[in-house]
């Protein structure tokens, strides 16, 4: 059991650095790159920023759990007692930030989990030999006599790809929370508004005026609109509801209706009976606690996205913030006649090279030697 003791807490330091190795990316670099904006890994970071422990953490992750790992194929006894009894106090450090985040921020990182939980493994699995370490390498009939370990390569990359991976990344223009509602072969539009916004509804016309141009001109244009009526819009929820009401093939011509008309209930339900709506159903739609619930998961979505302010408009890789008047619908056929040629930045991919290099180098440098035969 102690050979498979030994591969399993090597393997879960390994699993700490590359959760680590991933954290850095995320923390050090402008944006993050493994974990989507508005989650649970953007409130871990937010608390840790606030103590100033956001540019300690990653780096600490990645200098420990090297050492727990060094310190395992070490060829001296009390040195690998070191690593064993490191990896445990490791873990009384996981539990502690686990404890922090079910309890105290209310919200999981999963690369901070992932962290953790290897740490937990990893010092589980180091208790059979904490007080008297194995010295032969698993599955070899000789004792340890120098520093020499095909492990060597799996520390290179357990640090080195997600290195590569989250700084090859291409930063991305608009929030990852968008582009995950886009539709593959389509030129997308996604718009943050507000029926009672006032910038919001003049900027309507002049955006249904350059949707229909592109259809006409031959684009297949998705437009998903995210309504998030403001608290201090008192007419806006209502409004909402009666679009989020209108079946999906009258639903754009209800959004006209709205934003270019009265947002009185009475309004709203002169809109329907214009539509040829049923108008109970309509009605019994409007008060819906379900129709409250997609407004709220839209506000909590935009949120989510880090809304700037309204109308924001999502078109390709552009973004249009607010409405310009004096421009009119410029800003949107120029963001929709490039969408239909633009296409995402591509990752970079010689750093794989090099991450492979250092693994291969690392393979042939800590390749045991043979020993002569007398």
């Amino acid at each position: 059991m102690r050979p498979l003791a030994l591969i399993l807490h090597r393997a879960a330091a390994l699993s700490a650095l590359v959760f680590s190795a991933a954290t850095a990316v995320d923390y050090y670099a402008p944006t993050p790159r493994f974990c989507q904006s508005g989650g649970g890994c953007e409130l871990v970071h937010a608390w840790s920023a606030s103590l100033r422990l956001d540019m300690v953490l990653p780096a600490l992750g990645l200098v420990f759990y090297t050492l727990v790992f060094v310190l395992s194929l070490a060829p001296r006894a009390s040195l690998r007692q070191l690593g064993a009894r490191a990896a445990l106090l490791g873990a009384l450090g996981a539990i502690t930030f686990l404890t922090l985040q079910g309890a105290y921020i209310g919200a999981w990182c999963w690369l901070c989990v992932g962290v953790d939980a290897s740490a937990i493994v990893a010092a589980l699995a180091a208790l059979p030999f904490a007080t008297r370490p194995l010295m032969r390498e698993p599955l070899a009939s000789e004792d340890v006599t120098s520093w020499r370990n095909v492990w060597w390569p799996a520390w290179a990359l357990a640090i080195g790809f997600p290195l590569a991976w989250g700084l090859t990344a291409p930063p991305s223009p608009i929030p990852d929370g968008v582009r995950a509602r886009y539709v593959d072969g389509a030129v997308n539009v996604l718009l943050l508004s507000d029926p009672e916004c006032p910038f919001c509804r003049r900027m309507h016309p002049y955006l249904k005026a350059a949707l229909t141009e592109a259809r006409e001109n031959g684009a297949e244009v998705h437009v998903d609109r995210v309504l998030v009526p403001l608290p201090f819009h008192p007419l806006a929820r209502g409004a909402a509801h009666a679009i989020l009401c209108a079946p999906e093939a009258k639903r754009e011509a209800m959004t006209t209706l709205v934003y270019e008309g009265r947002l009185v209930r009475d309004a709203l339900v002169g809109y329907a009976r214009q539509l040829e709506l049923d108008e109970a159903e309509f009605v019994a739609c409007m008060d819906s606690p379900e129709t409250d619930a997609q407004v709220e998961a839209n506000l909590e979505y935009a949120a989510s996205i880090g809304m700037q302010g309204l109308p924001t408009t999502y078109i390709g890789e552009r973004t249009v913030l607010g409405f310009d008047a004096r421009r009119g619908p410029e800003p949107y056929r120029e963001a929709l006649a490039a969408a239909r040629t633009e296409r995402p930045a591509q990752r970079v991919w010689w750093p794989f090279g090099l991450v492979l290099a250092a693994v291969l180098a690392l393979a042939a440098l800590a390749r045991p030697k043979a020993r002569k035969s007398g």
